[in-house]
């Protein structure tokens, strides 16, 4: 349906971009192809059922409430949370990130360092040693193999609290990540290396989902938080790519304001108009999309009037 209505739709002239405008441009690396960068993905090695369909089940919920956290600032703290990042920042579709570069962290496009003193208080150690990061499902070996066991788990709550100075995240987000991490495997993807575009309604469904699991958390104050923290993170994505365009970005607004109410009663409960906004978005995001930052002819003109780092 975008395809359809991006031959109807030609894209308009666009504002300059910077890394305040569109965050994700503060971790591409200098001489990449931001393009293809901001607009691609790596293909996601997830489980599949037996039939090689979506499971439905319980843990594909679980697996999906997983995936949220780790696409979420919310699960990490200090600066990498105050510059907009997330596990999937370096782990796209919890694959890698070859593209990914940050001043002082990074050597070569694709490293980082994880004892970095800017990221953490507990594990910086003062020296500059950026590693290759790595493809969370290869299972090439490199990491523990064993994804249910204690040592996983105690990895895992060391990477949020100390790597990254994050508060430990509410139990059930926690457990959530786990099973969403095990569910990473090469195996399932018929071409690992193929990648993926990403589309206005890859956020949409994202944070229609986190509002989802807020509800389905009623009783957990600190759960319910989270995941409107992480919907509204994802409201923030689809405005810094609409900004300016349509009716979008207003909409993005009064839903981000409903969800930071309905996080605020901690009650789990959505208001009806949430629901609403959700579907009369949905609409202005498939008329906008063609003129959105989404679109990479779009993009490619906004980054060439960027004005010089």
């Amino acid at each position: 349906m975008l395809a359809v209505a991006a031959c109807v739709s030609a894209p308009e002239a666009v504002a300059p971009i910077d890394r305040d405008s569109l965050r994700e441009l503060r971790w591409v690396a200098p001489g990449a192809d931001a393009v293809a960068a901001l607009t691609t993905r790596p293909v996601a090695c997830a489980a599949k059922d037996a039939a090689g369909k979506e499971s439905r089940s319980e843990l594909d919920w679980q697996r999906e409430r997983g995936r949220l956290a780790f696409e979420s600032p919310a699960l990490l703290g200090g600066a990498a949370a105050r510059m907009g990042l997330s596990c999937a920042s370096c782990h796209l579709n919890g694959r890698g990130n070859v593209n990914f570069f940050v001043e002082g962290v990074s050597g070569a496009p694709g490293t980082a360092d994880v004892t970095s003193s800017l990221f953490s208080k507990v594990r910086g150690n003062g020296t500059f040693d950026p590693v290759p990061i790595p493809d969370l499902a290869a299972r090439d070996g490199t990491q523990i193999r064993d994804r249910k066991s204690a040592a996983f788990r105690e990895k895992v709550r060391g990477l949020i609290v100390e790597e990254f100075d994050g508060q430990p995240p509410p139990p059930d987000v926690f457990e959530a990540v786990l099973v969403y991490l095990d569910s990473l495997d090469v195996a399932h993807c018929a071409d690992p290396s193929a990648r993926t575009a990403l589309e206005p309604f890859d956020d949409y469904g994202a944070a229609f989902s986190a509002m989802t699991a807020m509800v389905t958390q009623k009783g957990r104050p600190d759960a319910v938080l989270f995941y409107s923290r992480a919907a509204r993170e994802r409201l923030e994505r689809l405005h810094e790519r609409f900004a300016g365009r349509g009716d979008v970005p207003a909409q993005l607004e009064a839903l981000s304001a409903s969800l930071a109410q309905a996080a605020t009663a901690r009650d789990g409960g959505m208001p009806t108009v949430a629901i609403a906004e959700f579907s009369a978005l949905a609409v202005a995001l498939l008329n906008e999309a063609p003129k959105s930052l989404y679109t990479p002819e779009v993009l490619r003109a906004a980054l060439e009037k960027q004005p010089p780092r």
